[in-house]
């Protein structure tokens, strides 16, 4: 008995200087996660599902992938502001006396993003998820008050009047609803294969986003946040035979809501034959596929485009591409369609190797909100979808908009974090036992 508890005792030595050895290790990972990994490579395991127990991929130089995502959308930026200032010179000069007027203030909001981006990277995800109800019902209040005091511009009141600012609550809904889907497909697992436990509470909450945003009246969102959940639901494989009667009701919705108002009704005249009213309804899509005519392959040159000389509505927000296709031509709309598409790309690489299962939704949700309106704003400036004012991430003018886009890309860069989070993970779990 007495040599068995002295072997006893020899292991549980042996095992507990192992721990701290280990420890000692995490600890200089901590400090110098960059040498460690280059001297000692290795599968990210880290990066499994979550449960999961089969070997994970071999880990993929992540760091690359995000610095070159943050170059490309820098660049994709300061571009921006170039042809923000390019496209609304005239205009600006026409309705404040200062052709600078919306360059300057692009360039505060550019100012103002680049904090938030950081802050965004400092914020505590799990603390966003266990919040997410709170966070989603305050922007519902937000919303709800939007008609009754909010700015009215366009036939639309979408705007808070502040000063110096117009917040629009509507872009805090990508921020708020994303981490309130992600839990809640979290939470459900499994039950998102049942209508009545997984996928009727989430559509009475659509039902009262949708009916908020159209009382602005903001058709446009209403149809990017259905689309984009559904395309959450297909991700996690909730039942066709519980979502294809899901969409045949938001088409007859959607059918309901043209056809009872007549501008919305014109708009849809006006995108299946836009040359048959080309002074009235059919104005905005003519002019921009006369953008697209001039620009030729080469394009104009810079400066010298004539359509944002007061005939192309909205051409330094919601057509600002129009405007890079005419003086920059076919070739240089397409490197801006390249480089957006290089940045998915690599969106979805990195989710791909995401800690948890959480944060991968977090990663592919984020992807999905700037895929769905970059190919919404292109799809509109073409002529390929109806008239709908939604503006080009990072590029299109606008302080909500530019200052959203970059929380959520703090977020993403937040979320992607692979090896450095999981040992401190790792380790805070750990040194309670080595204190004893």
């Amino acid at each position: 008995m007495t040599e068995y508890l002295l072997k006893l005792k020899k292991s549980l030595e042996g095992k507990l200087q192992n721990i701290k050895k280990l420890f000692a290790n995490l600890r200089i990972f901590i400090a110098h996660p960059r040498k460690t990994l280059e001297a000692c490579p290795q599968p990210d395991y880290f990066c499994q599902e979550d449960g999961a127990d089969n070997e994970a991929p071999p880990r993929k130089p992540l760091s690359k992938e995000r610095r070159f995502i943050f170059g490309a959308v820098f660049l994709l930026t300061l571009f921006g502001i170039l042809m923000v200032y390019e496209s609304s010179s005239m205009y600006a000069y026409k309705i404040t006396s200062d052709s600078q007027y919306f360059l300057i203030r692009q360039v505060v909001y550019f100012a103002v993003s680049l904090v938030l981006f950081l802050l965004a990277l400092l914020v505590d995800l799990d603390f966003l998820r266990r919040h997410n109800k709170l966070f989603l019902v305050l922007t519902l209040v937000l919303l709800a008050l939007v008609p009754v005091i909010g700015r009215t511009a366009g036939g639309a009141t979408r705007w808070f009047k502040l000063p110096g600012f117009n917040l629009q609550p509507s872009e805090i809904l990508k921020i708020t609803f994303l981490f309130y889907a992600v839990e809640y497909f979290r939470r459900k697992g499994v039950l998102l294969r049942s209508f009545y436990g997984g996928l009727l509470p989430l559509g009475l909450v659509m039902v009262v986003i949708c009916g908020l945003l159209l009382l602005q009246p903001d058709l446009g969102t209403a149809v990017f946040w259905i689309v984009w959940t559904m395309l959450f639901l297909v991700l996690y494989r909730a039942r066709a035979k519980h979502i294809v009667p899901l969409v045949v009701l938001a088409l007859i919705a959607l059918f309901f809501l043209i056809k009872l108002h007549p501008y919305r009704f014109r708009r849809i005249t006006a995108y299946l034959n836009p040359f048959a009213d080309p002074q009235g309804t059919g104005f905005q899509l003519v002019q921009s596929q006369i953008a697209f005519g001039n620009g030729g392959l080469t394009g104009v040159g810079l400066g010298e485009g004539m359509q944002k000389l007061f005939f192309l509505p909205a051409a330094h927000t919601d057509f600002i591409f129009s405007i890079i296709a005419e003086e920059f031509g076919f070739f240089g709309s397409f490197a801006v369609l390249a480089l957006c598409f290089t940045i998915f790309y690599k969106m979805f690489n990195i989710a791909r190797f995401a800690v948890s299962e959480s944060r991968r939704a977090i990663l592919l949700g984020i992807t999905f909100i700037f895929f769905l309106e970059i190919l919404g704003n292109i799809g509109v400036a073409c002529g390929l979808f109806p008239t709908k004012g939604l503006s080009f991430p990072f590029l299109s003018y606008g302080g909500s908009n530019l200052i959203a886009h970059y929380i959520l890309l703090g977020l993403f860069f937040n979320a992607s974090r692979p090896y450095e989070e999981k040992i401190r993970e790792v380790a805070g779990k750990m040194e309670p036992m080595l204190a004893d």
